[in-house]
């Protein structure tokens, strides 16, 4: 396996939390913007009006802006949601003390006595197990792409 997949898997890890708290954040910018309409009080002082009578377009614009970055939040919540997804089933893959090894350590960010403490084992013991999940994360996430 290569050091890249490895490198991203600790990435996904380490940012678990992350990805959640941002699932929440663009989940309350859609409703701010669902209860917002982006219309503001329009002054018409200097705006000519056109031969056709047509009316501005400044509030449908307003209204496609705001639909718009709900669509983009809402891709964003999607692929975070997956990324979850993947660590999720991965972790399932890995044995019990494994998954309290790579938990403790990535996702809640505990040093190294702390996580041996938790898990059992020594200090040494706890690293070559997170290699070994680590690895067999690689596979869950990546599939057999980051075999070759």
């Amino acid at each position: 396996m290569t050091k890249d997949y490895y490198k991203e898997t600790e990435y996904l890890l380490y940012n678990y939390k992350m990805f959640e708290i941002s699932i929440e954040n663009m989940e309350q910018e859609i409703e701010y913007l669902e209860k917002e309409d982006g219309m503001t009080g329009i002054s018409y002082d200097g705006i000519s009006t056109s031969p056709t009578h047509k009316f501005s377009s400044i509030t449908e614009d307003a209204a496609l802006s705001n639909s718009e970055k709900i669509q983009f939040l809402q891709r964003n919540i999607e692929r975070n949601r997956r990324q979850l997804e993947k660590i999720d089933r991965a972790m399932m893959g890995l044995s019990e003390v494994e998954r309290i090894i790579l938990e403790q350590k990535y996702i809640e960010g505990k040093q190294w006595w702390q996580v041996a403490h938790k898990a059992g084992y020594s200090e040494r013991q706890c690293r070559n197990i997170r290699k070994d999940a680590i690895n067999k994360m690689i596979i869950g996430i990546f599939g057999d792409k980051a075999l070759k």
